[in-house]
């Protein structure tokens, strides 16, 4: 093997260990870049040459510089984001109708319904006392007040909904524009025969960001692009190509957004009813299910109650004889419209027959007693028990989301750090990794100095005399060959090294 060979080889030792080590600062550099997956080196020795007794090895090459990555793991995480996705919207909008059920705070309807009929009573014990008959008329209010401000919690619960809605639409297509753009830009790296690690970590990144919005499905080709879509097949990006959702009120729906898919020429189709997960699912899933179902329930108690009080205090007799008076505006009662009609205290019937009054209290009695009465629009529960029943189902529906959140938090949490022993950075490895390769290059340096010197005792005046003297100092030495080594990626170091010329 010539000297020059030997050179060669230390260049390429001492290549492919600042490459190395290059790699290895990028890891740390990245350590806590969100989706980054660890990258390193392969290593292959270069075509060795034909010599005497065998084949002479010329030194190694870097071969590739690849991500560690598992394409299973990275699907479950991307599943499992979906998921917490849908469930973290459900529980942070289930968490704004709480306050609907204040009871604990006497806050709530419940604690109305307490308060009225606990005054009804009052008035019954002392049907000619004006002052109790005030404050009966005063919870009576109250108690419409609180259906009423139920109501409108729930309206403006359901706005907020709608627009975090439109905002997620408009996020899901800033994150497609994202991952076309970046499905370009590995084209173009993949077409030139290089390895786009960190372009790919970051559509990554894009594509687990979408999908905590919108469930989605992904194919790679073998271009590197990837194709994804939604629900049931919509195609979101295709390589360099989106296709954007779009908000559209629903006129049967209150005006409220539907999330529709563009097909072409101006058309749309609508995805409402088709998301499987994501944020959408959980916000819709609220907006569109609990709390038009609590809305029903309340208006189906706020509507009973009018009936059934009506009903009862128009049989009665008020301190000035009037009758067959409403307690509450009789028609199209709803949770945001139940309103008191009664304004004269001397009006609410407490007595059974006009002769009865001022000392009757019988129908004073009997509307009290609708407190304790089962009642079959409700399925013979009373009215405190079904507003209980709605509470409770409330609660139950919160309480299994949070326990899906919870479950799934857990297993995004084990996903994670089964990723991170794969794809993530161990500054332990690295820092023993950087070492080594220090060593390498240090190793290789010392190579090139070694043939360095080998070529100067050759060339040393006096070593050889005659022409073969002259044949074997040539003019330019080893060192001056090696004054200016070109460096990968059109950089360039200047070695310096003992004996040097």
């Amino acid at each position: 093997m010539s000297i020059n060979r030997l050179v060669e080889i230390g260049k390429s030792a001492l290549f492919t260990a600042q490459q190395a080590i290059s790699v290895t600062g990028h890891n740390i550099a990245n350590v806590n870049t969100p989706g980054f997956s660890r990258q390193h080196i392969t290593l292959a020795e270069n075509r060795p040459e034909n010599g005497s007794p065998g084949q002479i090895g010329t030194g190694v090459h870097a071969e590739a510089i690849r991500r560690s990555f598992d394409a299973f793991v990275e699907g479950q995480l991307l599943a499992s984001r979906e998921r917490l996705g849908e469930f973290t919207a459900s529980s942070n909008a289930l968490a704004r109708l709480e306050p609907l059920f204040g009871d604990a705070n006497n806050l709530g309807i419940g604690a109305g319904l307490n308060e009225f009929f606990g005054a009804l009573q009052d008035v019954a014990t002392n049907p000619n006392d004006l002052s109790a008959r005030t404050v009966f008329l005063s919870k009576a209010t109250a108690l419409a007040g609180r259906f009423n401000q139920a109501a409108a919690d729930l309206t403006a619960a359901q706005d907020f909904l709608d627009r975090q809605v439109g905002q997620t639409i408009t996020d899901v297509n800033r994150l497609t524009s994202r991952i076309a753009d970046l499905n370009a830009k590995i084209a173009v790296a993949e077409s030139s025969g290089q390895q786009p690690n960190d372009l790919r970590d970051q559509r990554g990144v894009a594509l687990a960001e979408l999908g905590e919005l919108i469930e989605v499905s992904s194919i790679e080709d073998a271009t590197g692009q990837l194709t994804v879509s939604a629900g049931r097949g919509h195609v979101l990006v295709d390589k360099e190509r989106t296709y954007q959702l779009v908000a559209i009120p629903n006129s049967g729906n209150n005006g409220l957004l539907d999330v529709h898919y563009g097909v072409g020429a101006g058309a749309t189709t609508s995805l409402t009813s088709v998301i499987q997960s994501g944020r959408l699912k959980g916000l819709l899933d609220v907006r569109d299910q609990t709390i038009p179902s609590l809305r029903a329930s309340l208006d189906t108690l706020a509507s009973e109650v009018v009936t059934q009080v009506n009903q009862q205090h128009r049989l009665g007799f008020g301190l000035d004889g009037s009758t067959n008076q409403d307690l509450f505006v009789p028609t199209g009662t709803t949770a945001s419209t139940i309103a008191v009609s009664l304004a004269n205290v001397r009006q609410i019937a407490a007595s059974s027959t006009a002769g009865g009054v001022p000392g009757n209290n019988a129908n004073a009695l009997a509307l009290a007693g609708l407190r304790s009465q089962d009642f079959a629009s409700f399925g013979n529960v009373t009215f405190q028990e079904y507003y209980s029943t709605i509470a409770g189902n409330f609660g139950s529906i919160t309480q299994g989301v949070d326990g899906n959140l919870k479950a799934q938090e857990i297993l995004h949490a084990q996903l994670t750090s089964q990723r991170a022993s794969i794809s993530g950075v161990s500054m332990d490895e690295e820092l023993a990794n950087l070492l080594q390769y220090q060593r390498s290059f240090e190793a290789a340096s010392r190579m090139i100095v070694l043939a360095d010197e080998m070529f100067q005792t050759i060339c040393r005046p006096n070593t050889f005399c005659g022409p073969m003297s002259r044949f074997l100092c040539v003019t330019t030495s080893i060192s001056e060959k090696l004054k200016r080594v070109t460096m990968p990626r059109g950089t360039s170091a200047t070695p310096s090294f003992p004996g040097s010329i």
